[in-house]
């Protein structure tokens, strides 16, 4: 099997949608001879900022000179790039192999490892991981926590739980305490416990009370020990706990994350991985997060941004009041099961233009009808377009003169884009 050919299967498990249940995942990790049992793990669960967070843990990792696996979701940029090591991505010939290595073990092994996408990527990761010999191994959940494919592995040493909030409902739960309730299902003893500075007061409840029922604390960072230094799109430079931090990222929110990876990497004291004040500044400088408020372009202004719940597009909207970017041309995708009117009420103020555009998921939601639901929300004045791909989309927006763009609602159509405008630098 070459990369293309890897790629192809990959896609094709697509066809069988999302998938509950363990047994499959323990039948080809038993067949693959149990790699994570070989590996140490942070696990990471929450609605916002869990991809960052997991980023800026696996930076710090590496500058402190461990070994350090990431493995995160969704795709953004590309199968390979979900799959590092030191921020390195899977080589194309070692995910060919892999693939051809378990695509071959399942297709023997029949209805028994009949894995879907997602729960095939989680196994290539872990035994890419056992393979190259990580130090550590920081795993974001796809969805929920406590029956997300990745709760396949042991306890961590760290279960880390991002701000919680509604997203989908329609599995999780209708209210943030059942969601909450999902995401710490990857507290599993003897684990440290991290919770970000702005947890949602009622998840905060199901998160303290369920490591007390495990007699496990919770750590929390403190903002209020934050001191801001200078905020810029594309740089955020503030004081906490006596380093100076300054991140390649736009948005407080990030500050945040941050903190949360921060407090991540020093609860792991005990287990003999102790990185310097020095080694966290200089993670933290090298951090690159995708598509989460990216400048992408500073002419024309494009800015990249996956944030698909009101929560994120919120934290969006208040970037370009804080910067006093309006006018700007919005090319907006979201998938059907997003809270689509919410989230487009909180930019259509900033919008002299909306390019609506379908995302490429089986759950987007048809260009047209996203036009639609703009008109309902945007001032008369806003000019509504519809184009059905994000390439499209781009090149619309790219024939308005001196505007900033905004390419927002999803990640699959902000890597999408993104991927154009790399390929188009080169």
């Amino acid at each position: 099997m070459d990369y293309t050919q890897s790629l192809e299967y990959i896609e094709s498990l697509k066809q069988s949608g999302m998938k509950w249940g363990f047994d499959r995942l323990r039948n080809i990790l038993n067949l693959c001879g149990n790699p994570e049992n070989s590996l140490r793990f942070i696990h990471i669960a929450g609605t916002n900022g869990k991809g960052s967070t997991a980023k800026m843990i696996q930076s710090i990792l590496t500058a402190a000179g461990y070994r350090t696996g990431l493995f995160t979701s969704p795709v953004v940029t590309g199968y390979r790039d979900i799959i590092t090591i030191d921020g390195q991505a899977v080589t194309e010939n070692e995910f060919a192999e892999l693939t051809g290595y378990l695509s071959s073990l399942q297709t023997n092994a029949g209805e028994d490892v009949n894995l879907s996408e997602f729960e095939f990527c989680t196994v290539l990761a872990l035994l890419h991981f056992a393979r190259q010999k990580t130090d550590i191994c920081v795993i974001e959940c796809g969805l929920g926590g406590r029956d997300d494919a990745t709760n396949i592995i042991p306890p961590p040493l760290a279960a880390v739980i991002t701000p919680v909030s509604l997203d989908h409902t329609n599995i999780l739960g209708s209210t943030v305490e059942e969601i909450a309730a999902k995401k710490c299902g990857i507290i599993k003893p003897p684990c440290v416990v991290v919770t970000s500075p702005d947890q949602d007061d009622s998840a905060l409840a199901v998160i303290l009370e369920t490591a007390a029922k495990y007699g496990l604390t919770v750590r929390i960072p403190s903002e209020a020990t934050v001191k801001p230094i200078e905020f810029k799109l594309g740089l955020t430079r503030f004081e906490y706990d006596g380093m100076e931090i300054t991140l390649p990222l736009t948005g407080d929110f990030q500050i945040s994350n941050c903190l949360t990876a921060i407090e991540t990497v020093k609860s792991l004291e005990k287990t003999g991985i102790n990185p310097s004040k020095e080694q966290i500044i200089k993670g933290l400088r090298e951090s690159i997060v995708p598509c989460r408020q990216e400048v992408a372009s500073r002419s024309p202004l494009i800015i990249l941004d996956g944030g698909h719940n009101p929560q994120a597009v919120a934290a969006l909207a208040k970037t370009l009041e804080s910067f006093g970017i309006k006018g700007l041309v919005l090319v907006a995708g979201m998938l059907a099961d997003k809270e689509v009117s919410k989230c487009l009420k909180l930019l259509t103020p900033y919008c002299a233009k909306i390019i609506c555009c379908t995302p490429e998921n089986p759950r987007a939601l048809p260009a047209a009808e996203l036009a639609e639901i703009a008109r309902q929300s945007a001032p008369s004045t806003t000019e509504i377009l519809v184009e059905e791909t994000p390439l499209k989309a781009l090149e619309s927006a790219l024939r308005t003169p001196e505007k900033p763009i905004l390419i927002a609602g999803s990640f699959y159509v902000a890597s999408a884009v993104r991927t154009i405008l790399l390929h188009s630098k080169n």
